[in-house]
């Protein structure tokens, strides 16, 4: 049944909007990784442009020699970073990743899962990746710049507590989770008033 209506939706040019608003009535946790990547990559002239460090962003890129992004995701990490309380800031760790880094990460992600799941085809390691990680054939928003890793750190320069470590792989925590606890809902509440 759900196949049918997905080929459904899909016929008639509805498939996102039925996504996107069964995630925002929270049906789903997450929008489909197939549907994200069935999207057509169509360049906007819009140029990548370096996130530089300020008041309010801290921009850290381990594997790339800078955080590059579209003109637009930038303005609005400006916007974003300008409305936190005193004291947090944005890390901005990746923005665009270079076919080697999303290789890199891919890799990571399904060694960790093959690990910690040793009976699992390797079909069924890669569907459980693609919950993690773009698979790197240039075709994820990070390989076009349209997508940033981010991090709000309290003044000390710990990260903020929402359930997931930063890149974990074990028991990721998908927006609305009924699996964190207490404190990490009023830290998400507390930012969602903003």
């Amino acid at each position: 049944m759900k196949r049918f209506f997905k080929k459904m939706f899909l016929k008639m040019g509805f498939l996102g909007l039925a996504y996107r608003t069964s995630y925002k009535l929270g049906l789903i946790s997450m929008i489909s990784s197939t549907y994200i990547r069935s999207i057509p990559i169509i360049e906007n002239v819009e140029s990548l442009i370096p996130v530089l460090s300020s008041k309010k962003i801290i921009a850290f890129c381990p594997d790339e020699n800078t955080v590059l992004v579209r003109k637009t995701v930038l303005d609005k990490l400006i916007a974003a970073s300008s409305m936190l309380p005193n004291g947090l800031k944005l890390k901005i760790l990746y923005g665009y990743r270079s076919i080697g880094v999303q290789a890199k990460f891919w890799e990571e992600v399904c060694r960790k899962i093959r690990q910690n799941n040793p009976d699992l085809t390797t079909q069924e390691i890669k569907k459980k990746a693609r919950l993690l990680s773009a698979m790197p054939n240039g075709k994820g928003p990070h390989q076009t710049g349209g997508a940033v890793d981010v991090l709000i750190e309290d003044k000390n320069g710990s990260p903020l507590d929402f359930g997931a470590e930063y890149r974990g792989c074990d028991g990721a925590v998908f927006m609305h989770s009924k699996s964190i606890i207490q404190e990490q809902k009023k830290t998400e509440n507390c930012l969602e008033k903003l």
